[in-house]
């Protein structure tokens, strides 16, 4: 996936003339967490204590969360519909997606009672590997937030030359009138099981524009009361063809900075699971002890990332040692520490990864902690 000039996508914006705004249609619901946000603040103003501070607290991080998850949506979808985002495309083997993402997601269905299946596939299609998680992770939300019980699953059959990948539910599902409408921007059903987790309602309008940019299709099927199908049909590959890395099939796309990466981690309870997902991703892993001299030991060793319970890394010392080291001039690794507390952290090299640890969360943030600056 490639970010596309600016200006060339505002000449081609020129030629087709104006179009409804979507800050302007979403301007209602954004509004919605801030006003919470106001309300709260309003409470705690009032002196409240013990479990009650504690509750509000806990629902202005959700409204600042919401707030930074509707914004972020309208922001892929505005890079859409501007033409901002080109398809870089590539054979995928669904061998190397659909595990990655029964991986990401197999937690959050669990904690939601719902049986997730994955049908595991050899197809290779031809997509834009980013573009394509993008697609599936917004089906695979949509399912979970219309599907009080029973299963979600997701495979693939072929229909001649192309590959059709399937999201099945055991949702509320929808009548045929609203197949069409589903995919327009801010239409929201309002059977939604699990209302709290609500969207703006453009999470199908984006997965269905990113689809259109690569020629693919993307469809749904569903009767009330008995679940839904969204399928997103795509181009066969012929399997018979050498296998290539996706990420040496585009000169110009990096490889994978996990690949062979040194990782610091810092012993602690979820050590065993970091470590797990980490060496998954093609990192090399050096657990250490939880102690001063075992952290600037490991430090030393010049690692490209330190990882570290936030209470682990602060009783070890590791706000002094990245003192020290800067005021002697020498190498500072970027740092995530996992922590129940979203706060920005004192120091610009260092990132927070809140609990519950998330392995989508934990690989991007990893990424972006390596990413050159």
């Amino acid at each position: 996936m490639m970010i596309r000039d600016k200006g060339v996508a505002a000449l081609d914006q020129a030629r087709v003339g104006p179009r409804r705004s979507l800050l302007l249609g979403a301007e209602h619901q954004l509004r919605q967490p801030l006003n919470a946000v106001s309300l709260l603040i309003g409470e705690l103003s009032q002196g409240i204590s013990g479990r009650d501070r504690d509750a509000v607290i806990d629902d202005l991080r959700y409204a600042l969360k919401l707030s930074n998850r509707w914004l972020d949506s309208l922001v892929e979808l505005e890079k859409a519909g501007q033409g901002l985002v080109v398809p870089e495309l590539a054979d995928v083997h669904l061998d190397e997606v659909f595990p990655r993402l029964q991986e990401d997601f197999a937690e959050n269905f669990e904690g939601l009672g719902l049986d997730f299946r994955v049908v595991q596939s050899k197809q290779v299609v031809r997509a834009d590997p980013h573009l394509l998680r993008r697609i599936l992770t917004i089906l695979l939300d949509n399912a979970a937030k219309f599907t009080r019980e029973g299963k979600v699953l997701m495979g693939c059959r072929c229909v001649g030359d192309m590959v059709r990948i399937e999201v099945w539910d055991s949702g509320l599902g929808m009548a045929a009138d609203e197949w069409l409408r589903v995919f327009d921007p801010y239409f929201r059903l309002e059977n939604e099981v699990r209302p709290r987790e609500r969207g703006l309602g453009v999470g199908l309008t984006l997965a269905r524009k990113l689809a259109a940019l690569s020629g693919d299709q993307l469809e749904v099927a569903s009767r009330l009361g008995s679940g839904s199908c969204f399928s997103l049909t795509l181009r066969a590959v012929d399997v018979s063809r050498p296998r290539v890395p996706v990420a040496q099939q585009h000169s110009g796309l990096p490889p994978n900075p996990l690949d062979g990466a040194d990782i610091l981690l810092l012993e602690g309870d979820e050590a065993a699971l970091l470590s797990n997902h980490l060496e998954l991703w093609g990192a090399s892993v050096h657990l250490t002890a939880a102690s001063r001299a075992a952290l600037a030991q490991g430090v030393e060793r010049q690692p490209l990332l330190v990882l570290a319970d936030h209470e682990a890394f602060e009783n070890c010392g590791g706000w002094e040692l990245l003192a020290n080291l800067r005021r002697l001039g020498e190498a500072v690794p970027p740092v995530i520490l996992v922590s129940a507390d979203a706060a920005a952290p004192p120091d610009a090299g260092v990132h927070i990864l809140q609990r519950p640890v998330r392995p989508a969360r934990l690989r991007a943030l990893c990424l972006f902690a390596l990413a050159p600056p």
